[in-house]
This record gives C-alpha cells, structure tokens and sequence, in this order.
C-alpha cells in the first residue's frame, strides 16, 4: 500500500522517539478482557465470558444491553478496523490520511457510495423497522468505548481522534465491502481489448463466452477496432485495479461451502461447513461473538461496524456464505458534446453532483461529476486519462437498488426455522450472495440471493456496451422466484464453491424460448468438482473426515494439464535419451497436491505463468496480461487453452513464423527451468513448495520496514493453491515467488449433533490491537491445517477470562 508507506516513513522518526510514551498507551488502552468497568446507558449487567482464543460470549438479561455490550466489546479490539472501513465508504480517508489517498476518495465519490450511505440510513429511519433498535444499541456501545478515551495505537501514529460512529456509517462500511467484491472493473477491460482487436475466437479459446443452457458458446457481432476505446478502458481498468490494492481492507475472493444431509453422515444430524476466502489483512475480516439473552442466541461472524452476523449460527440452524459472482454492472461507452449526451438520437442533459473532497495538510478538492441516465462518468478518477478519451459511465445494481441487505440480516440473525429465513433473501440485491443453510429438522438449502439484471439476448455484459442508441439498456431484474436454488436434494448435500450455477437458466429479454446461463465472473469448476467427488459416494461424514476435506490440497484439472505437458514435451525432446533434460522428466510425476514438500507444484505454477505469458501477452500487452492474471477470468482461460491444440493464441502475433503449441510448450519449459536451477540448484527434489509459497497477513503499517515485524505476522510456508479447497491464493508471477494473499477467513464446520463443540480457525486472531494476546494467537494453527473448538455456551474449561460491565446509576 503506497499510500501508508509514504505516510509512515514520515511518521517514523516521531514514532522511534515517543516509542516509549505509545507503547505506555498501546498497554494501557489494550481490550480488557477481565474485571469489571460502568458502561453509560446499560439498564441491567452483562456478563461477558472470554474462551482461551478471545472470542466474547455476552449474556445479557434483555436485546439492548446485548447489542450495546457487543458494540463495547467490537471496538476494543476492532475501533481501527471500523474506522477505516467507514472512511473509505464515505470518501472520507483523504481527512485521515492526506494526498496519497485522494484517488480513493474520487473514486468512492464518483460511484456515489456515500450519498447512497446517506439515503440508505434515512430509508431505515423512516421505515423504522425492529433492526433500527439493535442497531442503535449497538452503535451506542461503539461510541461508549469512543467515548471512554480508550482506542489502539495506530490513532496515535496517525494522530488522529475517533469520532462517534452514525448510522450513515453502517452504510458507508458495507458499501466500501461491496464494491470490492465485484470483478467487473478488473474483468471487463481484458475482454473488451481482446474482443475489439481479434473476435469471438480468441474469447472462446480462453473461456471469456456466455453459454447457454446446452453449453454451446454464443456468438457476437464483433465491433470495428476502436483503439481510444480499448486505451481508455485499460487505463480505467489498471487505475481501478491499483486502487484495490491499497484498499485498507480485504475484498472476498471466493468461497466454499457444503452441507450435507443426515442420509450422509455418521451421526444422522446436518453437517454444515463454509469456508470464506478474503484478502489477508491484520486484522483479520471476521469477528466471532456469541451474543445471547431471552429468546435469542447467536454464535456470529461479523464485519467490523455491522451488529448482524453475515455468517452464524444458534440451536435451530446454520448458514454461510460465498460470493454468487454474477455481473451486476456494466460500463457504457456514452457520447459528450459539452454539457449532453446522445441517447436514443436525442441530446440530453447531463446531471452534475458536486463533491468535496477534504485532505489532511492540503486544500479541499471540488469534484463535478457528470451523470447519464447509465451512472456516473468515472474517466475523471484517474490521474493521466486522456482528455479526448471516449466516456465510459458505470451501472451497478447495488446503488439503483433501495438497500434492505442489513434488514435481511436482520431476519436472518432473529430465524429459528428455513421459513422464516428464506423470507429474509429477497431483501438482497448486491453484491449477489450464495447462502447455504442447514437446520436441526434435517433440512439443507442453497439460494442465490441477487437482483439479476435482465438484459438483451445480443448483449456480451462482459464487454464495454453502447450507452447511445438504448439497444444495450437493462430491461428490469428477474424476481427471487427466478433464481436458482436447491432445497433438500436428492443427493443429499449442496455445495457452493462461485462456480457458475448449474441449476437454472433464464429466459432471454426479447424471447419466449431460448434461454442462457446468468452471466457473472464465476471461478473455473475446479473446486467444484473435488467438493462433489468426495461428497458423492461417502455415507458416514463426520468432524474427522470434514477436517479433512476442509484442508484438502488436490487439484484434478492441474494434474491433468501437467500430463498433457508431458505428453506434448516427451514426444518432441525425448525425456529419457536427451542428456539435457532427462533429470527433469521426474517434475512431472506429480499427483494433483500441493503440499509443503511438493516440487512437482513449483514446476507446475511456474511454467503455468510462463505458458501464459507467452500464449497471451503479445495480444494483451504487459499491462492488460498483468490484469488479466488478476481475474477470475484467467483461471477459467489455462485449462481451456492447453487443450486448444489449434488456437490462434499459440501464434505471436509480433513474428513473422507461426508458432504452436508444441513451440510456445518448449520455450516455456526451458524458461522455467533454467529460472528454477538458478533460484535453487540443479536438483528438482529440492524445488519445495513450502519455499515459494509464503503466508504473511500484513497491517497497513506493516508496509515500513521497521514496523513490519511489529505490525505484520509471519511469514510461514503453507500448503495449497489458487484452485484448492484449502486456498491458498497468489497471483502468477515471473520471479517464482508465490506471496499468498487470499484464502480461508474461516474454517467452520458445524455437526447439529454436537452443537456445543463445533470446530474452526482463523488465520491471525480476534484483536487488532497489537497488545492483545488474540492478535496473532491463531496463526500456527491455522498454517499447519488444524482446528479450534467453537462453543455456544462455554463450559467452565474453555473459561480463559469474565468481564462485567455494570450500568451506571444516577446519584
């Protein structure tokens, strides 16, 4: 993160000379987790018991001190955390951070999340439903804590003062989570570069197509070249791409689940699991709380600043989550003359909104930004865009949409049956969620939760449309009925790994009779796949053989496409008689597993990248090829292409030969090998996984140097890869070191015949602030692929520490 280097360095010499006076501060504004302290506005006292991991078990005798005790016991170890997630939302950071970060503040204005934070809290204060109460207790509590003068040691660097925390400011933390979620502003340049310069062709050939319901690819009409176009979305797409790396958070990346009925495991009762992979950042995403009073129990995992659980659990059901992936937005290619735009043949009047952007130690910036009937025009973000570029204006579901996501968390945290629960899931309309349940009658579910954009059959939403005649314009959203689901099947489990859904198709806008498959930005099948063939065939599951499955390291679509190499490689250099090369026909005996001890893994990942790199960055450029290996994209494109023998990708389109397959497979195996003997040596066995592939969660301030071993926990080697069901994501590189930066938040497996002993793991701890002892207590665990015990109510064994929280009574 650029921005929090530069600021620190800055910043160092003052932190090295009051080091002393900070850390009397870090040690005396740590979270208490024992004793007793008055917390202002309670009506009766909560008890709060600690396991030996940090996570709060709160019992309160009513639902206002519960969610106010939660809001206290939340910002002690996570008020940084909050902060920065509200900041971003409501474009607001610039105040706290200076200069390096206005580009995150235009970018947030420009999209207009923090007007839509606005008018979602006036919408709930009109409505003034239940949820409006527990979370007014909860934000009380929050501010309570603000209030007591208490708050982490990052404030202090920053010299920063937490303000209390607002309503708008719920909105603003899960806007912020949700745009990061979405894969279009990294997904849709690379596929409008290839589709303007070559066509159809080179789009199937690495699996960038819709489909339709019988698997065959659909067909577009392919645009002249328009290279301001495919310069202007480049640009837009690295600018947006370099914002989400320095995001003072972590985005979801993907996720599993399954559930498995009673007709397949040992005990006779559910089995639920999730599986939540997030960007890897301390702290940690999740926050576990049990929060219990009369009539209502939850054990939670919550996002800093929501009081609702968005993953959780009590005695009568179980649910989790994984992102849906579909595409809800697009981006237009619109037509300026001076203050309108053409639309349908007509001049229109553009509509400005002024922004004010305030950064620390500089002047405010005004922002103007220009609004067709599509969404903002956000070319203005970023700096360097060519002022004659083409207009590109944005469209999102989640700010055309009234945001009723926290009511449907709401109904979801209060559900004691699948009934009541489902009602809950039409209320979502972005990000699109998968949500997958399990109850103690022995029922299992899987929803896709999502307003899905109608749009017309000739529309590729994966590519930049036509904002001027109206022939590329959404035509409304299918209802919840429409979606897909599976309630109770036969086979007796569901699963959900972002794969593309496979059980529902959609009738076309303009047609009563054909149908296609949703479109969306869903990962390769790969998961998928190993999650059904294991749940398949057995009939006696339990914690033992879920454990195992949860950590599984196992890719069948890899080890296949190593054989292919093999096969392809031993029939043009002869592995067994070529002096050369016959001690490296040994890396491709591999089995599909990326364990630590692996070398046959390093081999695979590092040619893989260059195979890549030589098919697809002459056509793309260094730039696009760099995004293209960010996208989820691009692990659908490898298998399809290394069994494409005849795709025009294997051609340099910058040499005057026509290269193949067979061509761009040796050179890059020669690359990759030379580039392995030199990082270790000449001997394969010694080409480990564990030394290429590094778990470090890192703190924004852990990006100086001196503050890193302070700040930031690890490294340690881990097992896994990008398309495992333990993940262990890394982005395809050129220097063959593989720095893991998404995977499992969570690893939960809950059996509903030992509802008190549910297992997980996380990957650093509960706190973040570093003087807790549950800042990194999680870490080894979590690399070395164990698990903890997750108790509702905790026996008086896993009782680590009791904290009373008293009401103050007036004199």
């Amino acid at each position: 993160m650029k921005w929090i280097k530069r600021i620190s360095i800055g910043l160092l010499a003052l932190l090295l000379i009051a080091g002393g006076f900070l850390y009397y501060k870090a040690n005396k504004y740590a979270p208490e987790y024992s004793g007793s302290l008055s917390l202002a506005g309670l009506n009766s006292q909560v008890s709060v018991n600690f396991d030996e991991y940090g996570v709060p078990h709160i019992e309160a005798t009513n639902k206002k001190d519960m969610y106010m005790a939660f809001g206290y016991i939340h910002a002690q170890d996570r008020l940084f955390q909050m902060e920065m997630l509200r900041r971003v939302g409501s474009g607001r950071l610039a105040e706290l951070l200076g200069e390096p970060v206005v580009k995150i503040d235009k970018l947030f204005h420009t999209i207009g999340l923090p007007e839509y934070a606005v008018a979602s809290a006036e919408l709930m204060r009109k409505n003034n439903g239940p949820e409006l109460e527990d979370i007014n207790a909860y934000l009380s509590g929050i501010n309570a804590y603000i209030a007591s003068g208490a708050h982490s040691p990052e404030f202090d660097i920053l010299g920063a003062t937490p303000q209390p925390f607002t309503l708008e400011d719920l909105f603003a933390v899960t806007g912020a989570m949700s745009f990061s979620f979405s894969q279009a502003q990294k997904t849709e340049p690379v596929v409008t570069a290839i589709h303007e310069k070559y066509g159809d062709e080179y789009l199937r050939d690495i699996g960038l197509w819709h489909q339709d319901d019988e698997g065959f690819m659909r067909s577009y009409d392919v645009r002249k070249p328009d290279t301001a176009l495919v310069a202007a979305i480049s640009h837009i797409g690295t600018g947006l791409d370099e914002i989400l790396q320095e995001l003072p958070f972590a985005p979801l990346e993907g996720s599993n689940s399954w559930v498995v009925g009673p007709s397949k495991t040992k005990n006779k009762e559910v089995i639920f699991c999730n599986d939540t992979h997030i960007g890897y950042l301390v702290p940690q995403t999740w926050y576990e709380a049990y929060i219990s009073c009369p009539d209502f129990e939850l054990y939670g995992h919550f996002m800093a600043g929501v009081p609702f659980a968005l993953v959780g659990r009590n005695s009568e059901l179980s649910w989790g989550l994984t992102m849906l992936l579909n595409d809800d937005m697009d981006f237009f290619q619109e037509k300026i003359e001076g203050d309108s735009y053409e639309y349908k043949g007509e001049k229109k009047p553009l509509e400005y909104r002024e922004k004010i952007i305030k950064v620390k130690d500089g002047n405010d910036i005004t922002l103007k930004v220009p609004y067709t009937n599509h969404g903002p025009i956000v070319n203005g973000v970023f700096d360097g865009m060519d002022a004659t570029a083409p207009p590109i204006s944005m469209s999102w579901t989640y700010t055309m949409k009234d945001n009723k996501t926290v009511n449907a968390f709401y109904t979801m945290n209060n559900s004691k049956d699948m009934k009541t629960f489902e009602t809950a899931l039409n209320d979502i309309h972005a990000p699109g969620l998968s949500v997958n349940y399990g109850d103690a009658e022995g029922n299992i579910a899987w929803w896709a939760c999502a307003h899905l954009v109608k749009r017309p059959s000739h529309v590729n939403s994966w590519t930049i449309l036509d904002g001027t005649s109206g022939n590329d314009d959404w035509q409304g959203y299918y209802s919840f009925s429409e979606n897909p689901r599976r309630v109770n099947p036969p086979e007796g489990y569901i699963h959900s790994a972002n794969n593309w859904p496979e059980m529902k198709s959609y009738p076309t806008v303009d047609s009563d009779t054909a149908v296609i498959w949703y479109p969306g930005y869903y990962k390769p099948e790969f998961r998928s796949n190993r999650i059904k063939s294991l749940l398949e065939f057995r009939k006696d599951w339990d914690y033992a053989s879920m454990e195992s499955m949860m950590t599984d390291v196992y890719v069948a679509e890899d080890y296949e496409i190593m054989v292919n190499w093999h096969n392809i490689l031993d029939e043009k250099l002869n592995f067994d008689k070529n002096d050369k090369y016959y001690m490296y026909d040994e890396v491709f005996q591999w089995d599909g597993y990326y364990t630590k001890e692996s070398f046959s893994s390093t081999f695979f990942v590092k040619m893989l990248y260059h195979v890549l790199h030589e098919a697809c960055a002459d056509e793309l450029g260094e730039e696009n090829f760099k995004l293209f290996l960010a996208t989820h994209q691009m692990q659908r494109a490898y298998p399809i292409l290394n069994k494409s023998k005849n795709s025009p990708w294997w051609d340099n389109v910058n040499t005057e030969e026509k290269e193949t397959r067979s061509d761009i497979l040796i050179k890059a195996f020669e690359k990759s090998i030379a580039e392995l003997r030199a990082q270790f040596g000449d001997n394969p066995k010694i080409w480990n996984w564990r030394k290429v592939c590094t778990l470090e969660p890192k703190h924004p301030l852990g990006e100086v140097a001196v503050l890193r071993p302070i700040f930031n926990i690890g490294p340690l080697p881990v097992a896994g890869g990008n398309e495992t069901i333990m993940q262990s994501g890394f982005l395809l590189n050129p220097d063959g070191e593989y720095k893991v930066y998404f995977g499992s938040q969570m690893r939960i497996i809950v059996d509903f015949a030992r509802l008190d002993s549910a297992l997980n793991i996380t990957p650093c701890g509960q706190s973040g602030h570093i003087m807790s002892p549950h800042y990194d207590d999680q870490f080894e665990k979590y690399v070395n692929q164990e698990f903890r015990i997750q108790q509702m109510k905790l026996s008086e064994e896993h009782i680590k520490d009791k904290l009373v929280l008293n009401p103050v009574y007036p004199n």
